[in-house]
């Protein structure tokens, strides 16, 4: 019963999600820096640890919400798969920004790590996903009107300080 209360509460996260970024953060583009926010992996940095949890419905979110946003930006299912692998590499993440804590837990939590641990983490699966993403927009044909990496550096930032700002306010 738990397993199907939390699955229906993320899909109700993943719509508020794609709701915000559809609506108000696609529109929000700077010029002058070229960069977008994508704070809808903001689901896939804050879904919970759980080893014994079924790790195929936390990638099949991961690609549900990669593929809502694929679907209403009219994609080829670059976010797609760039969530499900950001989804995919976050144990690995997170093992490596909380070493042995995070070995030792069952039920590890990101609002458990310290400041600058979670800032790092963040930033680093952020990257991860927008380099990504910004290579498969590439090869998907879209011109190459910028630098690639200061593309990523810059929308990486941006989204950093927008997950940095949800977590300041949501204290768990």
């Amino acid at each position: 019963m738990n397993l199907i209360k939390n699955f229906i509460i993320s899909i109700f996260y993943i719509f508020f999600l794609c709701l915000i970024q559809i609506s108000i953060l696609n529109p929000l583009f700077f010029l002058l820096l070229g960069c977008y926010s994508y704070i809808y992996i903001l689901f896939i940095l804050i879904y919970p640890y759980n080893e014994n949890e079924n790790k195929f419905i936390f990638l099949f979110l991961s690609f549900l919400i990669g593929w809502v946003i694929d679907h209403c930006m009219n994609l080829g299912g670059i976010h797609a798969f760039s969530s499900t692998l950001s989804a995919f590499l976050r144990s690995k993440f997170l093992q490596f920004f909380d070493g042995k804590n995070f070995i030792n837990r069952n039920d590890f939590s990101i609002y458990e790590l310290p400041f600058l641990r979670k800032m790092l983490y963040i930033f680093s699966l952020v990257f991860i996903h927008h380099f990504c993403l910004l290579i498969l927009e590439i090869l998907k044909g879209a011109p190459l009107n910028r630098i690639l990496l200061l593309r990523t550096i810059f929308s990486s930032i941006f989204t950093t300080i927008l997950c940095i700002i949800y977590f300041f306010f949501k204290k768990n």
